[in-house]
């Protein structure tokens, strides 16, 4: 059977190939960030780690180059912009290039609604409102100038549906993190048809994640309950569950799939 005029036998055979990509990950010091990086790094992206804890991002980059990836850490802070400019300065002038930015970088505050402290909830949204805000706005400019760039946000089935835990301030959070991502990738989308760029934009959406950020809840009977019954698979997820789909979307097999919010929650919001 004949195929398309634009289909591509290269394309095919490389649409999953990372070597040489570079690739930044917020919160790269974190379970999920150690293992997005050390994932990339095994597919032959070269990854810089970045958070404000130094020390941690350190551990990251060790674990990564103990299996032979090539990974550097960079101190910085998502929600501030002269940072993130940095941040975006300092990795073109050591790897020439960037082409990839995830943004795992976040926080959550549970308190039953009624008593959510305004402090806490603003905190919650400016790391994980404004944090995804600031980088894509940094990396971003760089993409346009370069004239291609993923970016991959990190959001939450919380975003969609609530819970009985005290995720107002998370949940909120997130559901902006979502429009966010719609957002960006509308803009982007409309200007680079205009100027010559491909920016895409899409955010994965996780169920309770097994950490030990988690670990509490997950220990606890009565705390878990509410999330398994909700979960068709009847298990909340691993680490491995993630990985997947944030090389997928940072492949060139993603490159039509823009302004997406991809669940991977066992069936979570199906039901």
């Amino acid at each position: 059977m004949p195929m398309t005029e634009t289909w591509s036998n290269d394309f095919a055979l490389n649409m999953f190939n990372l070597k040489d990509k570079v690739v930044v990950i917020t919160g790269g010091n974190g379970t999920l960030g150690a293992a997005y990086a050390t994932a990339f790094a095994l597919h032959g992206a070269k990854v810089v780690v970045t958070a404000r804890n130094m020390r941690t991002l350190e551990e990251t980059v060790i674990s990564v180059n103990e299996v032979g990836g090539e990974c550097i850490a960079i101190a910085s802070d998502v929600t501030d912009p002269e940072k993130m400019q940095y941040l975006v300065d300092e990795v073109d002038r050591q790897f020439g290039r960037i082409d990839i930015l995830v943004n795992n970088a976040g926080m959550a505050f549970r308190a039953p609604a009624e008593d959510m402290p305004a402090e806490a909830f603003n905190r919650v949204m400016n790391v994980n409102v404004t944090g995804t805000l600031i980088p894509c706005q940094a990396f971003g400019k760089y993409f346009m100038k370069k004239g291609h760039g993923k970016i991959v946000n990190t959001s939450s089935v919380r975003g969609f549906c609530g819970h009985p835990d005290g995720y107002s301030a998370y949940a909120a959070s997130k559901a902006a993190v979502d429009s966010l991502t719609k957002q960006l990738s509308t803009e982007w989308s409309l200007k680079g048809a205009k100027n010559n760029f491909t920016i895409n934009v899409n955010a994965i959406a996780p169920t309770l994640i097994k950490s030990p950020l988690t670990q509490e809840i997950c220990d606890d009977p009565a705390r878990i309950a509410p999330f398994l019954a909700r979960l068709p698979m009847g298990r909340v997820a691993e680490t491995n569950d993630m990985v997947g789909l944030v090389l997928f979307l940072a492949a060139p097999a993603s490159d039509f799939i823009n302004g997406q919010i991809i669940y991977v929650d066992g069936g979570c919001t199906a039901g």
